[in-house]
């Protein structure tokens, strides 16, 4: 349960072995390659070595992967017996032999196979843009089927004439009319459907007054419309349209039948695109490397426990390889890897979430995060009800795609189910099934009352006390942080930093609360006269050791004294972990109006049950929906800012080893 512990890897050998090198090292997955050229830049040059990559071939490969791809996705969406939306995301790998693996390669053309559908693709996507705009000309053209006038006019006139098209605000219009009859000799209008706010027309005039006109529009604000680039009155147009979507609807017909008939080889695509892949990341590696006429050289992180695995590999080749391993530097960036038991892996997607421990500095946090975020979830959610629903739900799910689902996602399953399992647990405890429906009705007012045996405290009957439990939370969480704060000073020979910052600290907040419990009779009156020597003593000891880099004695006092300050900083953060009793409260209330709502519909005759069922179905669903995005949320901010701030920095770069990854296969050794 920590941070595992990293070695450098340096290695110099033969070209003659450098591809079966990289291909044992990538079936071990135990390295994380270092960019060698890019760490030493300019300095190649001075050490007579060069990259050992092409890189127009890795652009290349590359292209042609994502080509590939696309083709896949394509050929996917145009497939006919495409399955349901949790299975095209979640996608069954294909299982087969590393012959098998291979064989599919060969056997298959996949080049030109991948070409004909990437251009069937975009024929298919002209025609679509082509569809787009007849079916928007037809509707533009459609309302004006009564004008008895050509396109083609608008755009040429004839000997004498021309015509404008367009909209004037309706406000306008009788005024343009009247400038029109003072202004112009000889000219006729045709009115169009228009819009409430405009006046749409068609206007023919005499081309020797188009200057008049050009002044008139002016003056208003006239907006010309774009007419389709065809002839003809707009009613033939229209048909002509018509005719024409008719043909493309025949190509695209055509089209998708010829991309189905591609479908056979999607299992070959998807075979040719994993080995494809394979081969793209090893040419990606090699470009890592430093290589002279005879040698290569590169270097990496493994992680201490595999090291066994690599000096094996390396006797395989003795005489051809040297290498080394080295403890980190403590300049170096190191990557990181935190593992952890099964009960506390899934809480690794939290740390993940706010970054990775930097290497060397910081612990591992997941093992303290578990805890407390589990209880937080629970009692922020706290309705039994919901967090057996959500159980059933998630459990269900896992085990149906368990296989399928991705490490990360299906660690945030996991963290889900178990915080649908704390939210039983709490539920239970606070009486809460649903809000007390099981207690509403008549048929499930038995098992209502067995329920009712298990609870110990509720929020809404007593919150003051639900309040001062979740307030105790917080101050345990946050010296949690302060101790695990301390450990890391310690363990990095900060001693006093340890002592005098969080010891300090720890001794003074100890001492308030104490006071403070003498004070509103937790503990002996007797005690006050000690509990008020520890809070003087505790302050003292800060105001002495808080300002202690400070040179001057006068500022190192007032620093000393202003630092006091910051147990309202603490007082703070206490407060926040208020929210558990809100959630709480919040989730409670929600509950109680579904089920009060649906008990008064159900009063109404026939109709009354069944509205009162559709009320319990929806609002309960939405409620635990929010109520659970809303837990999910806070018990996470409680961690992040109340706790991580007291000991953890994060920002570290996350150990990626470069092995056999593959989207759509299952490769069998």
């Amino acid at each position: 349960m920590a941070v595992n512990e990293m070695l450098k890897l340096k290695v110099i050998s033969h070209k003659s072995i450098r591809d079966k090198i990289v291909d044992a090292l990538m079936r071990l997955g135990v390295i994380e390659f270092v960019d060698l050229p890019a760490v030493l830049g300019d300095k190649i040059q001075s050490f007579g070595v060069s990259r050992d990559s092409d890189g127009k071939t890795l652009s290349e490969m590359e292209s042609f992967l994502n080509d590939l791809r696309l083709a896949i996705e394509f050929l996917g969406n145009v497939n006919e017996n495409r399955k349901g939306l949790v299975d095209s995301i979640l996608v069954e790998k294909i299982s087969l032999s590393v012959d098998e693996f291979e064989e599919r390669v060969k056997k298959v053309n996949y080049k030109e196979i991948v070409e004909e559908i990437r251009n069937l693709e975009r024929k298919l996507v002209e025609l679509k843009n082509k569809q787009t705009q007849l079916i928007s000309d037809r509707k533009l053209l459609e309302q004006w089927k009564e004008l008895e006038i050509p396109l083609e006019f608008f755009d040429e006139g004839t000997l004498k004439t021309a015509g404008v098209i367009g909209s004037l605000k309706l406000e306008e219009f009788d005024k343009f009319i009247e400038s029109l009859k003072n202004n112009l000799s000889l000219w006729n209008i045709f009115y169009l459907p228009s819009s409430p706010q405009e006046k749409s027309f068609a206007l023919v005039y005499l081309k020797e007054e188009n200057e008049k006109l050009q002044l008139i529009l002016r003056n208003y604000t006239f907006s010309a419309i774009t007419l389709p680039k065809r002839k003809g009155l707009p009613k033939d147009v229209v048909k002509g349209i018509d005719r024409e979507l008719i043909e493309l609807d025949k190509e695209k017909e055509s089209i998708i039948n010829r991309l189905k008939s591609y479908s056979a080889f999607i299992n070959d695509l998807k075979v040719i695109y994993d080995y494809l892949s394979i081969a793209f990341l090893k040419h990606k590696v090699n470009a890592s490397f430093l290589t002279t006429s005879k040698v290569f050289m590169f270097e990496g992180w493994i992680r201490k426990k595999d090291k066994e695995k690599v000096e094996k590999l390396f006797k395989e080749y003795q005489g051809v390889v040297a290498y080394a391993l080295e403890e980190p530097s403590p300049e170096e960036e190191v990557p990181v890897v935190i593992e952890n038991c099964s009960v506390v892996k899934p809480f690794e997607v939290l740390t993940t979430l706010y970054g990775l421990p930097q290497y060397g500095r910081d612990i591992d946090p997941t093992p303290y995060v578990a805890p407390f975020f589990f209880v937080f979830f629970g009692l922020c959610l706290s309705d039994a009800g919901y967090g057996l629903i959500m159980a059933l739900l998630i459990g269900w799910f896992l085990l149906k795609y368990g296989e399928r689902i991705p490490l990360n996602a299906k660690k945030f399953g996991n963290l889900l189910f178990l915080g649908s399992i704390s939210t039983i647990i709490f539920g239970a405890l606070q009486g809460a099934w649903f809000n007390g429906l099981f207690n509403q009705l008549l048929w499930l007012k038995g098992l209502g009352s067995v329920l009712d045996r298990f609870k110990v405290i509720d929020p809404l009957e007593d919150p003051m006390k639900f309040l001062g439990m979740s307030l105790a939370l917080g101050v345990i969480h946050i010296f949690l942080g302060l101790i695990l704060k301390a450990y890391i000073n310690i363990k990095q020979g900060k001693i006093k930093d340890a002592l005098f910052d969080q010891i300090g600290w720890l001794w003074f907040l100890s001492s308030l609360l104490f006071f403070g419990g003498v004070k509103v009779g937790w503990f002996s009156s007797s005690l006050l006269k000690i509990s008020q020597v520890l809070v003087i003593l505790g302050a003292v000891f800060l105001v002495i050791t808080q300002g202690r880099e400070e040179k001057r004695v006068v500022k190192r006092g007032i620093k000393g004294i202003l630092s006091l300050y910051g147990v309202m900083s603490y007082l703070s953060d206490v407060l926040s972990y208020s929210r558990i009793l809100a959630l709480s409260l919040g989730s409670a209330v929600i509950a109680m109006i579904v089920n009060m709502l649906a008990n008064m519909v159900s009063k109404v005759p026939i109709i009354g049950i069944i509205v009162a069922l559709l009320i319990l179905i929806i609002g309960h669903t939405l409620s635990l929906l929010v109520n659970a995005l809303g837990a999910f949320v806070h018990s996470t901010r409680l961690q992040y800012v109340e706790f991580f701030s007291k000991f953890y920095s994060g920002g570290g770069k996350a150990f990626e080893p470069f092995a056999i990854r593959t989207k759509f296969t299952n490769i069998a050794e």
